[in-house]
């Protein structure tokens, strides 16, 4: 019985010891990322495409600044019957974390929409308002 309280109270102490992962803390998660995946897909991703187009995503930036902003740019490729053209859009606003995890809550001022993430390990997940997730990577 001696043995069993003495194991339990070790377990106990160690898991009050330990921290959260030292990814999720919002001084960890500042920093450029590049993007990775779009819907799922490595780049180029295929965004949409019908009878007469086709749009792709080609690459992508996402920075997250300490002051709880960011800025978002992704460049596209849109193709039809007379060639292609690269676009470049973006969009910014500001980021908190939902909790003490790494789910983050994104409000984008230029289309005013929000969205969620989620930042850990190096990489943000961004699960957009239209069923996409886009991944980012250090």
């Amino acid at each position: 019985m001696r043995r069993l309280a003495a194991l339990l109270a070790v377990v106990f102490l160690t898991a009050c010891a330990n921290e959260m992962d030292q990814s999720t803390r919002p001084s960890s998660v500042v920093g450029t990322y590049e993007l990775r995946a779009y819907g799922g897909r490595s780049l180029p991703a295929l965004v949409s495409q019908d009878s007469v187009s086709t749009t792709e995503v080609l690459s992508g930036e996402l920075v997250i600044a300490a002051d709880q902003t960011w800025a978002e740019t992704r460049v596209y490729r849109y193709t039809d019957a007379g060639g292609s053209q690269t676009v470049s859009l973006g969009s910014s606003g500001s980021w908190v974390f939902v909790r003490d995890d790494a789910s983050m809550q994104f409000n984008d001022k230029v289309y005013d929409y929000q969205f969620t993430g989620t930042a850990a390990g190096g990489s943000v997940t961004l699960h957009l308002n239209d069923g996409n997730t886009v991944i980012y990577a250090q």
